[in-house]
């Protein structure tokens, strides 16, 4: 049986597998100086983003600022911030490292963001 995502709408849960479209280059960088272990278990957690089974698995709390977003707290210490485009099926990473730093992202978002 697939894992699915527990996401209610309109009170109803809906299975949801996402694929991941943007931030490579954040997870890239970010790797670069990672330890082994902890690459590990972040691309655990992307995989369990994609099949839906994160929303199960890891303590998620969404971006009251930003819509969409969502930081999935893959350790102690260790944050992952994706945005999710439900009507794409997509998601995109936004952030991967210390808590502190999700925030330093997103703001550093909305100043490069055109409007």
């Amino acid at each position: 049986m697939p894992a699915t995502c527990d996401v209610r709408l309109g009170g109803r849960r809906m299975a949801m597998r996402l694929q991941l479209t943007a931030g490579h280059e954040v997870l890239e960088s970010w790797a670069e100086t990672a330890s082994q272990a902890e690459r590990n278990v972040v691309y655990e957690a992307l995989f369990a983003v994609g099949d839906g089974s994160a929303f199960l698995v890891y303590d998620i709390f969404g971006d009251p600022r930003d819509p969409g977003n969502f930081l999935i707290m893959v350790k102690p210490g260790l944050v992952l911030k994706v945005m999710v485009q439900r009507a794409e099926s997509a998601f995109e990473i936004r952030h991967v490292g210390a808590v502190d730093g999700a925030d330093t992202a997103a703001a550093a978002q909305e100043t490069s963001s055109p409007e």
